[in-house]
């Protein structure tokens, strides 16, 4: 009777984990698909140039590592994400694959050359809709998660790419 009840216990215990572990597929499986999805979008209407760029004046690591600090973004899965030159009020809404981070309007401040700034999960990925341009640029999760600062600048809003998103380890100071 025991060896009856050891025997259909262990096969709860099998098929119960099987099912959680078919959830957890499941779930990588749609997070994969989207990330395919957007990566197939891009390749059909790319908005921007994307750049890695180390070899600018920047902040000490001292205050470098203060402002991750204060943005609690020192976790190698956060980055700060800033809008820099060109947006002139037009707004801006950031999202990622599990939320809205920001929605609202954007203006450069022309003696800091700085918009807005923000902390974002480096290896989800990260949309961005300029309401004024009706464009969506996407933010690369391999070179987001290898990069503390992403920086968007909006040029000539003719242009077939507007915008120009810089990777970098570097914090940029205020002019």
């Amino acid at each position: 009777m025991k060896l009856k009840s050891l025997i259909f216990l262990l096969c709860v215990f099998t098929i119960a984990s099987c099912k959680t572990t078919k959830k957890n597929t499941e779930k990588q499986n749609e997070t994969t698909a989207k990330r395919e999805l957007i990566k197939s979008d891009k390749k059909e209407e790319v908005f921007y140039t994307e750049q890695v760029k180390n070899d600018f004046r920047s902040v000490t690591e001292t205050a470098q590592r203060k402002f991750l600090e204060s943005y609690n973004a020192t976790d190698k899965e956060y980055s700060i994400l800033f809008f820099t030159q060109g947006f002139t009020g037009e707004e801006v809404v950031v999202k990622n694959d599990k939320n809205t981070l920001y929605k609202g309007m954007v203006f450069t401040d022309k003696s800091t050359g700085l918009a807005k700034n923000m902390r974002i999960v480096n290896t989800d990925v990260t949309s961005i809709y300029d309401k004024a341009t009706k464009k969506t640029i996407y933010l690369n999760t391999d070179k987001a998660s290898k990069h503390k600062f992403i920086y968007v600048m909006k040029g000539n809003v003719t242009d077939a790419k507007p915008y120009k998103i810089t990777y970098s380890d570097k914090l940029r100071p205020e002019r």
